[in-house]
């Protein structure tokens, strides 16, 4: 991905992560809130700065790996949060992961519902994707509500305590929507709208 891409939907705007966002996203890191579902606990502003260098040097490498983009209010243009598209094995299987994070005062306002759906939208429209893969924490019900019946996700079960973290061993669980699933998803959601 050579072009910074931007895409705005209701309650989020996405635009490339740039280095000045640090701090704000060193606000929502310090609270316990943003991490209840996250693997990582708390991080210090260094270290959520030195995150996000990485993020942007590895975003703007011709065909990255993965990218990284800040979560923008569309109103306030103000940052609510991150999102990344990784791709996952050889280029050759169109396999990647998605996923998104908000600041603790703009979840469960459905902006991460609207979000993860465009970024799985935006895996296969735009990164011609075969397979979309999401993770979450395996005690986190509302984003596997979301990704089983509003996505129509499949789960794939539980990568069992898979990560070493601060807080001990943790499990994620696995959803994944393949294209010829994607693309008969988003025909009723558009029939819906």
């Amino acid at each position: 991905m050579s072009e910074p891409f931007i895409a705005e939907g209701p309650g989020y705007r996405l635009r490339p992560l740039r280095l000045e966002d640090a701090g704000v996203i060193s606000e929502f890191a310090e609270d316990e809130r943003y991490w209840l579902f996250l693997a990582d606990g708390t991080r210090t502003p260094n270290q959520v700065k030195q995150l996000v260098m990485d993020a942007v040097s590895i975003s703007s490498r011709p065909h990255p790996p993965e990218t990284w983009w800040a979560v923008e209010d569309p109103d306030t243009q103000t940052v609510i949060g991150t999102a990344n598209f990784k791709q996952l094995g050889a280029k050759t299987h169109r396999n990647c992961s998605v996923g998104c994070t908000l600041g603790p005062d703009f979840q469960g306002k459905g902006v991460g519902k609207a979000l993860g759906w465009a970024l799985v939208a935006l895996a296969f429209e735009t990164f011609n994707a075969h397979r979309v893969e999401c993770t979450c924490a395996v005690d986190n019900d509302a984003s596997i509500h979301i990704m089983k019946k509003t996505y129509g996700m499949t789960s794939e079960g539980i990568r069992r305590e898979y990560r070493l973290t601060a807080r001990g061993w943790w499990s994620s669980q696995v959803f994944s929507i393949l294209e010829d699933e994607y693309a008969a998803k988003a025909a009723l959601v558009k029939n819906e709208a």
